[in-house]
């Protein structure tokens, strides 16, 4: 028998008192992936994402990543995510939202500092990584009561887990050069993230910026791989999908907050994105609540 000793003090990660709290849980198959969670972004949560299994490619923020099985994707508050459908294969992900999150040094909810890449293979951790992601799905899912008290331990073990990966090997994000202003694509993205409910048009654009549409175009394909029209819609699908899942807001009240002008047009773009319809996309995400349901589910 080989008897070791744990240390009897342990410096930790989380700022004292501040305990981080589970929101969500989700088991992404591969039959789920073909319906894609479009560009969307949270302010107040922070969001994990482990690939199991297949291939593809996801955004965050200004870039795009080959994903891989084992990848870990950490999604800081207000940075946009974004799955590509079209380079998906045989793709199943899980995945969690924390807030009330502090790490000493970062900003509340962040995982990893901005100068960090927020992409890393996990391949010593993949097996634990699986079973505690599992684990806090199943448990939320069909779990007991008592068993929450579970998820705040193996929350707190998955994040400490995935910082100090991080930490040790985790790839820095190159720097401006001095003098170095973010590139023009990036400015634009703002523009239309903060204006995205607003009428927008590649002209009034291309105006605002002092570019011609042919470059405006030119910039959104290279770097995204999509129109910025094509951004501008996947902003507001993006964020009706949030709403759908996370408010009890009617579909005709989602369809007007990001940008439609009527519900016709917003439930043919948002099968085009997402494959379903915005009822059927809200009936097979979440499990309802009976109290609620006549409420929460209108008819299209």
């Amino acid at each position: 028998m080989i008897l070791s000793f744990a240390k009897n003090t342990v410096s930790t990660s989380f700022e004292k008192g501040c305990i981080p709290r589970l929101l969500t849980a989700s088991n992404i198959t591969v039959g789920f992936s073909q319906h894609p969670r479009i560009l969307h972004n949270h302010d107040d949560r922070m969001e994990l994402l482990y690939i199991r299994t297949g291939s593809g490619s996801y955004i965050v923020g200004d870039e795009c990543y080959d994903i891989r099985p084992g990848n870990i994707i950490v999604c800081n508050p207000g940075i946009l995510h974004d799955e590509l459908p079209e380079h998906n294969r045989h793709l199943s992900m899980l995945s969690l939202a924390v807030t009330d999150l502090k790490i000493k040094g970062l900003p509340k909810n962040h995982l990893i500092p901005d100068t960090i890449k927020p992409i890393l293979k996990m391949d010593k951790s993949m097996v634990l990584m699986d079973a505690i992601f599992q684990s806090i799905f199943d448990s939320l899912a069909f779990g007991s009561e008592s068993s929450q008290e579970t998820n705040i331990y193996l929350t707190q073990a998955l994040l400490s887990l995935v910082l100090h990966a991080f930490e040790e090997y985790g790839n820095p994000v190159p720097p401006l050069a001095p003098g170095e202003k973010p590139d023009l694509l990036h400015e634009i993205k703002r523009y239309i993230d903060q204006n995205y409910m607003e009428k927008l048009s590649i002209p009034q654009i291309s105006e605002k910026f002092y570019i011609s549409q042919s470059h405006l175009s030119h910039l959104f394909k290279k770097k995204l791989g999509f129109s910025p029209m094509q951004y501008i819609a996947r902003r507001r699908i993006g964020e009706a999908q949030s709403m759908l899942v996370l408010s009890t807001r009617s579909i005709t009240e989602i369809a007007t907050e990001v940008g439609f002008d009527n519900l016709s047009h917003f439930n043919v773009q948002f099968k085009k994105y997402v494959g379903l319809s915005p009822l059927t996309y809200r009936k097979k995400y979440i499990l309802p609540d009976p109290e609620n349901d006549e409420e929460f589910y209108e008819i299209e």
